[in-house]
């Protein structure tokens, strides 16, 4: 409980959580009736065939344990309905902050942990760039952020005062339902029995502190966890493929239960309440969700391929359906504890999960293919590889209140400490003494995996950008186009983030890029210069090729990077580029039709 919640204590709220726990209470109340519905017939109907004091103390006892039962099953139900109104609280008090956020935000105001909204650097500078730095045109625009600033932060603040009513209502009414509970005396037992409590997870652990804390656990507790706490095991990064994704699939299966109940509801209340603007965008919100969800579903469970191929068995390594502006999933083709060869591909503009999840895992199984039939060519047919989809962020939408994002770096900021601690996650929990791992970005992607790498590229061995519009400035330039002086500084490189190997934490010649012909964002210097520019990385070429007998074709535009080509059935030049550096063979992209 908290009079003082912040924005980021609120948006990582599980409600789910505390549906499951009343579940699980309810099944507990429910068993618990059942069991002593029938002890209580069979002791009374002892009174024929059990007379005598030994009979009548049997029954005096069980009366005993019989009335102090009972006020444990009146808590069980008491906290079950506790918990799932707390569950329904906290779900409208965390939809509330998250709304009057993004509310903020669309104004493009900075919210703060306490509540406060900020204007931010980046927008007085792009705005006293397109007042052309005339001072009472500025002044104007500003003044108007200001009251801006002043309604929002009055907004969020009653939204986490409305939070935490809500946090000291379900704390007290908790308590309150299992504050009567009969001690041992009382059930007239000489010695108490001691229910095992695992230790919980640490908070914003490392993946390398995580770990440690998994591999503490006996067999009894991590299989406690994974049953009752499924949600706080999923997404920690550095524990086994297989653990996240056991625990995920639990979350993934209430969630959408729960999901789909919201859905129904809102749809009620919206067609009791047709001009209830509120409810209509709550509804659309989970409706989106849900397809998300759906969507996370099919590429986890995935059908034979039409050709009757088995898909390769899939692993959900991260699953979130509440704490950003749409769900987020990472799904992993192969075993990444055990492949000698890892790749992460982040995607860019527009990538959702419910309408790009199922096409990225589905070129990542692609991918991990022609990896692997690229280390067969080679001679080491015994290496795997397992690839991994990552849309763990909120890349920009192509929505009016969003696609502004694309031209600015807080969307990539913003992953760059989940992305990165996804790699070293990854290494960690590896159960090779150093896999191979590249970071594949495309797009909006390719910033965001830039930006990932400068924060911590230590567990990460080769990276490729494709499409990329730049890997990060120093200082923005909004609408560098508008701005010739802007777009100038982009493209010397003066403006430039990354300036060597080493700022990605990678060697020398490890760093890679394509360009696709007429792919206009591969060229653009959003983000200081496009790599394509830059001369210190190596550049993979896209043109066709013929390699032992077999045509990757060229491709132009800016999505065909990792598809396959409809005409021939094989990957692009680009995607067999891709392949190559994934499996540790750059040389293949290099020079594909080297003597081998």
């Amino acid at each position: 409980m908290s009079k003082h919640l912040t924005v980021p204590q609120v948006l990582e709220w599980r409600p789910e959580t505390l549906a499951a726990q009343a579940s699980e209470w309810d099944r507990q109340a429910n068993d618990l009736r059942t069991r002593l519905d029938t002890q209580w017939r069979a002791v009374d109907g002892s009174h024929e065939t059990w007379k005598g004091a030994s009979g009548e103390a049997m029954r005096a006892r069980f009366e005993q344990v019989r009335s102090q039962t009972l006020k444990v099953l009146d808590a069980l139900e008491r906290g079950r309905d506790a918990a799932r109104l707390a569950n329904l609280s906290f779900v409208s008090a965390r939809s509330r902050v998250q709304s009057t956020k993004a509310t903020a935000e669309g104004k493009l105001l900075e919210v703060n942990p306490d509540g406060t909204c900020e204007i931010p650097e980046r927008v007085k500078q792009a705005i006293y760039s397109a007042v052309n730095g005339d001072a009472n045109r500025y002044s104007t625009a500003i003044a108007a952020l200001i009251v801006d600033a002043d309604t929002q932060t009055a907004a969020m603040k009653q939204a986490l005062a409305h939070a935490a009513d809500a946090d000291t209502a379900a704390k007290q009414a908790i308590e309150a339902a299992f504050a009567d509970l009969p001690n041992s005396e009382a059930l007239g037992n000489s010695s108490p029995t001691v229910t095992p409590t695992p230790k919980e997870p640490p908070k914003n652990g490392t993946p390398e502190e995580n770990r440690k804390y998994w591999d503490s656990l006996t067999n009894e507790e991590k299989a406690l966890m994974l049953s009752t706490q499924p949600a706080s095991i999923g997404n920690l990064d550095g524990l086994p493929a297989d653990v996240r994704d056991q625990a995920n699939r639990e979350v993934l299966r209430t969630e959408q239960a729960r999901l789909q109940r919201e859905v129904d509801t809102l749809t009620s209340q919206v067609n009791a309440n047709p001009k209830a603007v509120g409810l209509a965008q709550q509804l659309e919100d989970r409706q989106r969700r849900l397809a998300d969800v759906k969507a996370i579903q099919a590429a986890i469970n995935p059908t034979s391929s039409p050709d009757g191929t088995p898909q390769t068995p899939r692993k959900l390594l991260l699953l979130d359906t509440e704490s950003g502006r749409q769900v987020r999933a990472a799904v992993a083709v192969g075993d990444p504890d055990n492949a000698d060869h890892i790749s992460v591909t982040t995607p860019g503009l527009s990538t959702n999960v419910r309408e790009s999840l199922g096409s990225m895992v589905g070129e990542a199984e692609t991918l991990k293919r022609e990896s692997e039939r690229q280390l067969s060519q080679d001679g080491r047919p015994g290496e795997t590889v397992a690839t991994v989809a990552w849309i763990g962020y909120d890349p920009p939408q192509k929505t009016a209140l969003d696609i502004g994002n694309v031209a600015l770096e807080g969307r990539a900021d913003e992953a760059a400490k989940p992305l990165a601690n996804f790699y070293e996650g990854l290494d960690t929990a590896s159960n090779k003494n150093d896999p191979h791992l590249t970071a594949l970005g495309h797009s909006y992607g390719s910033l965001t995996t830039s930006q990932a790498l400068q924060e911590n590229g230590n567990a990460v061995d080769d990276v490729v950008f494709y499409g990329s519009p730049g890997l990060g400035a120093d200082a923005p330039v909004p609408t560098q186009l508008a701005q010739p002086l802007g777009w100038l500084t982009n493209a010397t490189g003066i403006n430039d983030e990354v300036d060597t190997p080493a700022d990605l934490g990678l060697q020398p010649g490890h760093v890679y890029e394509m360009t696709e012909r007429i792919d206009p964002v591969a060229n653009m210097n959003g983000f200081g210069r496009s790599p394509n520019q830059i001369p210190w990385i190596t550049h993979l070429g896209t043109g066709e090729v013929t390699v032992d007998g077999t045509t990757y074709t060229g491709a132009s535009g800016h999505s065909e990077y990792p598809r396959t080509d409809p005409s021939t059935g094989q990957l692009h030049r680009s995607g067999y580029n891709l392949a190559a550096v994934v499996a540790g063979i750059p040389d293949n992209a290099t020079n594909p039709n080297r003597s081998r």
